[in-house]
């Protein structure tokens, strides 16, 4: 009985010492979180040199927590573009407070058609004490209301 002790005791040190902070974070209400970075938004390329990066917003809209955009883009079915959404990482102090973002895509589809898609971002990173705030969303004509 005693030599299987050891064993027993190492695989349950070596089960309690992993653990999944590595793993992005992922939001249970949307695709995906907004990052912030203020870095990122500004230096990011906007075009990878290939021309296929470019897209056209076609809607956005808050539904409870989450900003669902559409895009128009080139490419196949659309299924492979890669969208980002990010954040300047600073708050504007105007009379309601305001955020600027920026979405960036990586499409490796090499179709001449275009096609649409449409992802939700978690907008709870972006919360501050106020309860509203007013989000700018480059390549977007109106303003952004989040109420939480």
């Amino acid at each position: 009985m005693k030599k299987f002790i050891f064993p027993i005791l190492f695989l349950t040190l070596l089960l309690l010492s992993c653990n999944k902070k590595d793993d992005p974070a992922t939001s249970a209400l949307c695709d995906e979180f907004v990052i912030i970075n203020n870095n990122m938004f500004k230096n990011r390329p906007d075009d990878d040199g290939t021309g296929r990066n470019g897209f056209e917003i076609t809607s956005a809209e808050i539904t409870d927590d989450c900003l669902v955009i559409g895009i128009l883009s080139g490419g196949c079915t659309g299924s492979t573009i890669k969208m980002d959404l990010v954040d300047a990482g600073r708050v504007s102090e105007t009379t309601i407070p305001q955020r600027d973002l920026k979405l960036f895509i990586d499409n490796t589809e090499l179709c001449n058609a275009i096609v649409g898609k449409t992802m939700s971002f978690d907008l709870t990173p972006l919360r501050i004490q106020k309860k509203e705030i007013w989000l700018n969303l480059e390549k977007w004509d109106a303003q952004l209301i989040y109420t939480y």
